[in-house]
C-alpha cells in the first residue's frame, strides 16, 4: 500500500523524537463551497495546505511540510499525495501564514521604528488593523503601518505579530531612504535621485513645518514606558550637573519674591535653560471674563517628554513670575 504524505511525515518526525502538530486554522464547512486549511508545525518549520475536505487539506499540509523539509535539509523531493480533492472547482486563495524561523533572536521592531522616527524627525508611526479572516480560534490578521506618506502591511496569526511585521517592513523601507548620505550612495540615475529626494522631502515636511518657528530637538527613546517619564530629565544629567542645575534654579526662585525683578529673572531663567540645552517657549492666553485674573502665561520646556506649566496674574509680569515659579518647582521635583 502506498504511503500518504501524512504517514511519511509522521514516520520521519518519530525517528527524530517528535511528532507533527496539525491545527485547523480555517473551517469553511457548511457553505456551498467547502474550504478547509490545516497548518502543520514540526522541527521548527511551518507549512499549510488547503482543500475541499479536512483529509485533503491535511494531506496537502503534510506534502507542503515535506517539501519545506527537503528544501531546508537538502533532502530529495518526495512524491505528491495520491489523495485527490473530491471537488475540482477552484479553491479561494487564502493569505499564507508567516513562516516560523529558527534560532532568530526576537526584535522589538515597533520600539525600533518609534526610536528611528524620533531621531530622524519623522511622524510617529500609526497602526491600524485592516483585515482578518478565519474562525475565531485561528484568525489571520493584517495590520497597516503609516509613517508620513509611507505605508506597509504585516500579516500574521496574532495582532501583535502582524504589528511587528508591519513595523519591520516600514523600518527596512524608511531606513534605506532617510539616512545621512543616502543620496550620495545612489546610482547616477536622475530619475532615482529625484524619487528619493521627493520621498525624503515629503517624509520630513511634517516635522519641519512646526508653527511658531519652533526648533524641534530629536527626542530620544520614545519607547520608554509612561510610568518612567519622570526619570528622563534626571537620567539625562550627571549628578554634578543636577546639583549645579538645582542651585541655579533656587537662586532664581529666591529672586522671584520681588516681582519687580521678573524681567531680569526671566532672562536669567532662559540663560540657565540654554546652558543645559533646553529650549524655552512661552504662550499667552486670553482670560475668560468670568475668571478673576487678566493674564495667563504658559512655559514649555522642550525636553523628552515636554514639561509645561501655567501662571496666572493681574498682569503679564505677575503671570510670568508665577509660571516661572511653577516650572522651577516641577523641574526641581524631577531632578531630586
Amino acid at each position: 500500500m502506498k504511503k500518504t504524505p501524512v504517514s511519511i511525515l509522521q514516520e520521519m518526525m518519530v525517528k527524530k523524537g517528535g511528532i507533527p502538530n496539525y491545527e485547523l486554522i480555517y473551517n469553511g464547512g457548511g457553505s456551498h463551497q467547502n474550504v478547509f486549511t490545516y497548518q502543520v508545525l514540526c522541527d521548527g518549520l511551518q507549512a499549510s495546505g488547503t482543500g475541499r475536505c479536512k483529509k485533503d487539506a491535511k494531506h496537502k499540509a503534510a506534502t507542503a511540510m515535506l517539501e519545506v523539509i527537503a528544501k531546508e535539509k537538502g533532502l530529495l523531493q518526495l512524491p505528491a499525495s495520491p489523495c485527490k480533492s473530491p471537488i475540482k472547482s477552484p479553491i479561494p486563495k487564502l493569505p499564507e501564514s508567516p513562516k516560523l524561523t529558527t534560532n532568530v533572536e526576537f526584535r522589538n521592531t515597533i520600539g525600533e521604528l518609534q526610536d528611528f522616527c524620533s531621531l530622524t524627525n519623522l511622524d510617529d508611526p500609526l497602526y491600524k488593523e485592516t483585515g482578518n479572516i478565519g474562525p475565531a480560534h485561528a484568525k489571520v490578521f493584517t495590520v497597516q503601518c503609516l509613517v508620513s506618506t509611507f505605508i506597509e502591511e504585516g500579516t500574521a496569526t496574532t495582532k501583535k505579530q502582524a504589528k511587528h511585521e508591519a513595523a519591520r517592513k516600514m523600518l527596512n523601507r524608511i531606513s534605506s531612504v532617510v539616512t545621512d548620505g543616502v543620496i550620495n550612495k545612489l546610482s547616477d540615475s536622475k530619475t532615482n535621485m529625484m524619487d528619493i529626494r521627493n520621498e525624503v522631502a515629503i517624509a520630513k515636511y511634517g516635522k519641519l513645518s512646526k508653527t511658531n518657528n519652533e526648533i524641534v530637538k530629536p527626542k530620544v527613546n520614545w519607547g520608554v514606558k509612561i510610568s518612567n517619564y519622570y526619570k528622563s530629565l534626571k537620567e539625562r544629567l550627571s549628578e554634578q550637573e543636577r546639583n549645579e542645575f538645582l542651585v541655579l534654579l533656587e537662586d532664581i526662585e529666591i529672586g522671584l519674591e520681588n516681582i519687580a525683578n521678573t524681567h531680569e529673572l526671566k532672562q536669567k531663567f532662559e540663560n540657565v535653560m540654554e546652558s543645559f540645552e533646553i529650549p524655552v517657549y512661552y504662550m499667552k492666553y486670553s482670560s475668560n471674563k468670568n475668571f478673576n485674573t487678566k493674564s495667563i502665561i504658559s512655559i514649555k520646556l522642550n525636553t523628552a517628554p515636554d514639561i509645561q506649566e501655567f501662571g496666572y496674574g493681574q498682569n503679564i509680569m505677575s503671570a510670568e513670575a508665577n509660571a516661572i515659579k511653577n516650572i522651577i518647582d516641577t523641574v526641581k521635583s524631577l531632578l531630586q
